[in-house]
């Protein structure tokens, strides 16, 4: 599989495709809504056991959008790897308001509920099932995926070191060991078809606990929030 996602043209990008009598729906819209609908495929059935006449069936238009679009059902699933990574991105609050502890606690609960997310879960079983058979798509999902989220935290980790309130290391590593943390046991255990070890008071005290060891380790201010907590 290539990684390389065809772009549309600006041309292209400034049309509209007629939706019915209601409002015209832009071609980037539909782009999307032909990803949001064959992902589902995808996840259900796999790569391999999905064709381009059942996307098509799901999805309608013809053959010719599908690969003028996307260069096949290749560029299709790659589309709709960035789409889903990108929503588990996208839905981390990495700008909450409150002190080290609220926020680190409202990053932590936002990630986790996409995370742990049926489909989410579901999209995490094909990739590791399929990174091996085409590792291009793997290092996609990694990159577009995990990588993406740990940046995104790291950015508001050197936020509050530039602000003396996290020690000074690496902002990345730190974003890697406190995400680690939360996702480990729960994500594990839904995988593996032991979905009793994730329940919401157990996702909630290993929130509260890994933000607890994250801050004793990383904080260089003490917090009113989090003085005399056990």
């Amino acid at each position: 599989m290539s990684v390389q996602e065809p772009k549309p043209s600006p041309n292209r990008r400034a049309r509209t495709s007629a939706r019915g009598p209601g409002r015209p729906e832009t071609v980037d819209a539909r782009r999307e809504r032909i990803v949001r609908l064959a992902a589902p495929l995808f996840l259900k059935k796999g790569y391999d056991n999905v064709s381009i006449d059942e996307i098509i069936g799901v999805v309608g238009g013809s053959k010719a959008t599908i690969y003028a679009w996307f260069g096949g059902k290749e560029g299709l699933f790659e589309a709709v790897v960035r789409q889903e990574c990108r929503d588990v991105v996208m839905a981390i609050h990495a700008d909450p308001a409150g002190s080290l502890e609220a926020q680190l606690t409202e990053i932590g609960h936002s990630f986790l509920a996409m995370v742990l997310s049926p489909p989410i879960l579901e999209f995490h079983r094909l990739m590791v099932s399929i990174g091996r058979t085409f590792p291009a798509t793997g290092r996609l999902f990694y990159e577009t995926g995990p990588a993406s989220a740990y940046s995104t935290v790291a950015a508001w980790i050197a936020k509050q070191q530039n602000d003396g309130r996290i020690a000074q290391e690496d902002p990345y590593r730190l974003a890697v060991l406190f995400l680690d943390m939360l996702i480990g046991e729960h994500q594990l255990s839904w995988l593996t078809g032991m979905p009793r070890a994730a329940r919401r008071d157990k996702i909630d005290e290993t929130v509260r606990i890994a933000v607890k060891v994250f801050l004793r380790g990383c904080a260089t201010t003490d917090e009113p929030s989090s003085r005399n907590r056990p």
